[in-house]
């Protein structure tokens, strides 16, 4: 019996080992495997792939198998420093694991165990630190965040320290009892049960493959519209490259990089800049404060853009567009600046020339009406003297035009020249050979007009020169107006002054004008005979097309017969508007225009005023005209020179309607006087007409040839076409065509006629 038991648990003993053998050779093929997955990078430790290591999977496949095998056989995998308190050892493993440590030779560990309330045969296999397991179990900082992230202990391991074991626990009753019937059975449940182990892992990597499969497929998307943003992005740096000048500086504004352009526009070449502070750029003429605004808005962390001048290293002015753009890093806090500069040099020049030609004669070269007005308004209580040239006409009749402009000239130089040490005066010509001066009543009026009489009488003393021979004496008339409507005041003393003969007048209230409004009544009723009685007429000047020769527009202008005579518009018109009877002209012009559309195809512009399109009822006939017409969109409505706009709104409002039935617009009268320029960046026109007195002189004059030149390159930057005046010889025709202007009209052209030919 001893012997028999002997060889029974010699049995049991070699059962236990060879099962305990091919559980631990799986365990460890398992265990083996994924840990190098895990340590070779090809799995990524997280929340997702946790199932799939071993220290988390074999525990799961040991409590599986102890639960289903048919022996009640219990494996586990433990450890004296449990991260888990599943994987925690009992007395009896710490006995097997303080065994393997004191003896590392030691490969299984065999007891037979008195246990309640059964015996049991205990078997470990232990569990020795690979350099891969290091990567869980070495140094803490080493470990992967999820490790490091979720557990305090299990650290600071070498390679061939005992982890833990492979614990295998069989018992006695179960083995003995059944040891030689269920042998085999064991043997196939427990390859099945291998089997189904083995099922179990092949479904876990394959889903795995499909998870990494998909990893991969989103990688390689990802790398792809990476690779397509990096180009893009590069396609632009180069586009910007080419076209702006490009810097970056820290946030005290030292320069880290400028581009090619940059370089080759200041000047300074790249080694030199960086490091550099961006004022080396700065134009010492601008004032400090403009840069502590743009100092205040980019540390605000917002963009920064304006025109600003600034220098080369040559010292040469230039002007520049540029937008500084604050970068902020991942803390909200600004990391440098981006600066993208264009150079915007010859659109400023532009600019500045065309605020000079709005505000200075371009003849006398002195300000003009439009800065007299602008003046006046900075003056609580202006005083204004009026000089016109006594028969000035006459000087332009006999001795010709170039002897009137020169007369000009010489008589603006001899004013200046008089008021030149008075700070109290102001000088401006306001239109042909009328000029004003400005006062800002510091003088009583009495001491006002007693200086201007002065300059008056020396004007008659002094001879002008109107060509190398030829010398000519003139006297002038003075009107004086003041306070409010200075300007208005002073013309209609002027004009009295003109109508009787006297060398000046100084406005006053109590002057008697009745014998004058008498006159204008007089005008006032032949101008309302002449609209009943159909004596308002259209007459009708070509307008050539330079660009093909062709004659296809004419303007419709305005006449009045009396009594067997044509009057010109000059003689009635401002007439007609104090007697109310303008907007009627203005009717029957249009009606008329239209009518003649129907028989000719041509494209006719018919003048109207800021009055005309102020005027609701006006503005609303000609909409409803345009409205009925097939032919709106050969009309052109060119607004006469006015400086009475009082809201720019009524005048956009009647572009933008009449715009809609195909209408265009001119502005007429452009380059002279109160010539609009700055109406043209309000107002969306398709035309500017250029003023005669600039045309006339354009093929001889240096100057009114500069003129028209950037008035026509101006019209060509806002898409416009120009139309030149007083075209009166072939040799201004041909200057038109050299200079690029694209339609001309004039006595050379054709005279006004009654008939469209």
């Amino acid at each position: 019996m001893f012997y028999a038991s002997h060889f029974m648990k010699e049995d049991a003993k070699a059962i236990i080992l060879d099962e305990a053998k091919a559980l631990s050779n799986f365990m460890m093929s398992y265990h083996g495997y994924y840990m190098d997955l895990f340590a070779n990078g090809n799995i990524e430790l997280t929340q997702e792939t946790l199932p799939l290591f071993p220290a988390f999977s074999t525990s799961k496949i040991s409590q599986q198998f102890s639960q289903n095998n048919l022996q009640n056989i219990h494996v586990s995998v433990v450890t004296d420093k449990a991260r888990n308190s599943s994987n925690a050892a009992d007395s009896e493993e710490l006995s097997a694991i303080k065994a393997f440590k004191r003896d590392k030779t030691l490969k299984e560990y065999y007891k037979f165990i008195d246990g309640i309330p059964t015996n049991y045969y205990q078997l470990a296999i232990p569990l020795k630190i690979e350099p891969k397991c290091l990567m869980c179990h070495g140094n803490r900082q080493d470990a992967p965040d999820f490790v490091r992230n979720n557990y305090e202990n299990a650290y600071n391991y070498e390679v061939g320290d005992i982890r833990g074991i492979l614990s295998i626990k069989v018992p006695e009753g179960k083995l003995t009892d059944k040891l030689n019937t269920t042998f085999w059975l064991l043997v196939l449940y427990d390859t099945a049960l291998l089997i189904g182990l083995f099922v179990f892992i092949q479904l876990l990597l394959y889903k795995f493959k499909q998870y990494t499969s998909r990893l991969q497929d989103q990688v390689n998307q990802q790398n792809e519209e990476l690779h397509k943003n990096l180009s893009e992005l590069n396609s632009y740096k180069i586009a910007i490259d080419n076209s702006a000048m490009v810097s970056k500086s820290d946030p005290k504004g030292t320069i880290t990089y400028v581009n090619d352009k940059f370089c080759d526009n200041i000047g300074y070449s790249r080694d030199y800049l960086i490091g550099k502070n961006h004022n080396i750029l700065r134009d010492p003429m601008l004032d400090s404060s403009y840069f502590k605004q743009m100092w205040d808005t980019i540390q605000s962390k917002k963009v920064w853009s304006n025109i600003i001048s600034g220098k080369r290293k040559d010292n040469s002015a230039f002007y520049y567009e540029v937008t500084i753009t604050p970068i902020l890093d991942e803390s909200g806090d600004i990391k440098e600046y981006i600066a993208i500069r264009y150079d915007a040099t010859e659109v400023t020049l532009q600019r500045q020339k065309i605020k000079n030609m709005y505000a200075i004669d371009s003849l006398t070269r002195i300000p003009n009406r439009n800065k007299l007005i602008i003046d006046m308004q900075l003056i609580d209580e202006p005083q204004i003297a009026l000089f016109n040239i006594d028969g000035f006409k006459n000087v332009n009749d006999f001795y010709g035009i170039k002897a009137g402009d020169r007369l000009l000239i010489q008589f603006a130089n001899f004013i200046k020249t008089e008021i030149a040490y008075n700070k109290l005066f102001q000088f401006y010509r306001l239109h042909s050979d009328e000029f004003a001066i400005l006062g800002n009543a510091t003088l009583h009026l009495d001491e006002f007009v007693a200086v201007m009489h002065s300059y008056q009488k020396k004007i008659e003393k002094h001879y002008f020169s109107i060509s190398i021979e030829q010398e000519v004496n003139i006297s002038v008339t003075l009107g004086f107006g003041m306070h409010e409507n200075a300007l208005v005041k002073a013309d209609m003393a002027l004009k009295l002054a003109q109508n009787s003969k006297s060398e000046y007048i100084v406005y006053d209230d109590s002057l008697e004008l009745e014998k004058h409004y008498e006159e204008n009544i007089k005008k006032a009723n032949i101008i309302k005979q002449a609209i009943d009685n159909r004596g308002i007429v259209s007459y009708y000047q070509p307008i050539l097309d330079l660009k093909n020769g062709v004659i296809e527009k004419y303007e419709t202008l305005v006449r009045m017969r009396h009594n067997g005579e044509l009057i010109s518009p000059g003689a009635f018109l401002h007439i007609a508007k104090q007697s109310r009877n303008y907007f009627r002209v203005t009717e029957i012009m249009v009606e008329e225009a239209l009518k003649q559309l129907c028989h000719h195809h041509v494209t006719l512009s018919i003048n109207i005023s800021i009055e005309d399109i102020a005027n609701g009822d006006m503005c609303h006939f000609i909409i409803q005209k345009l409205r009925e017409s097939d032919y709106a969109d050969r009309i052109i409505f060119e607004i006469l020179e006015s400086e009475n706009i009082q809201s720019y709104d009524q005048i956009t409002y009647f572009i933008g309607e009449v715009k809609k039935y195909g209408a265009k617009i001119a502005i007429d009268d452009f380059g002279s006087g109160y010539s609009n320029f700055l109406h043209v960046l309000e107002l969306e026109a398709d035309f500017l007409k250029i003023d005669g007195s600039l045309i006339k002189r354009i093929h001889e004059d240096r100057q009114s040839r500069i003129l028209v030149e950037g008035i026509v390159d101006f019209s060509n930057r806002l898409g416009m076409k120009t139309i030149a005046e007083f075209v009166e010889d072939e040799i201004i025709l041909e200057t038109l065509k050299e200079i690029g202007v694209d339609f001309a009209q004039g006595y050379f052209v054709g005279k006004p006629m009654p008939t469209i030919v």
